[in-house]
């Protein structure tokens, strides 16, 4: 018994490493090459689905786009990016048109209470949210008025910052489908 298990274990073992779909690298998993997303083209199809603002922040080279997700807060989705920043850390925004108190409690299961501001820029500051526990990251919130930022992550204070001030300054995404992008039809060049 314990030699066909033998057998079967470095059958396999030949015949995943003869295709060559797989590799190891020792090390930290951060060597690798981060994955980019079209975190673009996500977020125009998630402004024409909701019904609130949406953003996409052109943040400058050395911010990495690695994920984009559709999430819900209370019964609404909320569109989700990520990114890698050029220190190696990571930062999300949530965008939803919930109101601040139920945005705070339902982006995650983890408990955070009011904590303090963080000046954004001349007009704007983000109210942190905190938790005592070490493994709750902040969340720092940014309402608009139609529509509130949510920012967490794994990255210094001036990242999110960079991410919120960006964003604040985005032109919010078309929400309608153009008359002819719905029929199918493309648009005449230059119009």
């Amino acid at each position: 018994m314990t030699i066909n298990v033998i057998v079967i274990v470095l059958l396999m073992v030949g015949a995943v490493g003869f295709t060559g779909m797989c590799s190891f690298s020792p090390g930290r998993p951060e060597n690798g090459p981060v994955q980019e997303v079209d975190g673009a083209t996500f977020m125009g199809m998630e402004a024409r689905a909701v019904n609130f603002p949406v953003r996409f922040p052109q943040m400058p080279e050395g911010w990495v786009n690695n994920s984009a997700r559709r999430s819900t807060i209370g019964e609404a989705p909320a569109p989700v990016v990520g990114w890698v920043t050029p220190q190696e850390g990571y930062v999300q925004i949530t965008q939803t048109d919930a109101d601040v108190d139920t945005a705070v409690e339902r982006v995650d299961s983890a408990p955070r209470e009011k904590t303090g501001t963080q000046l954004i820029d001349d007009s704007h500051e983000a109210t942190v949210y905190s938790s005592p526990e070490e493994d709750i990251r902040d969340l720092w919130v940014v309402d608009l008025g139609d529509v509130r930022l949510l920012v967490k992550g794994e990255a210094g204070e001036d990242e999110f910052r960079e991410l919120l001030a960006t964003a604040i300054n985005t032109e919010p995404l078309p929400h309608e489908v153009a008359p002819q992008e719905e029929a199918g039809v493309e648009a005449p060049a230059g119009s």
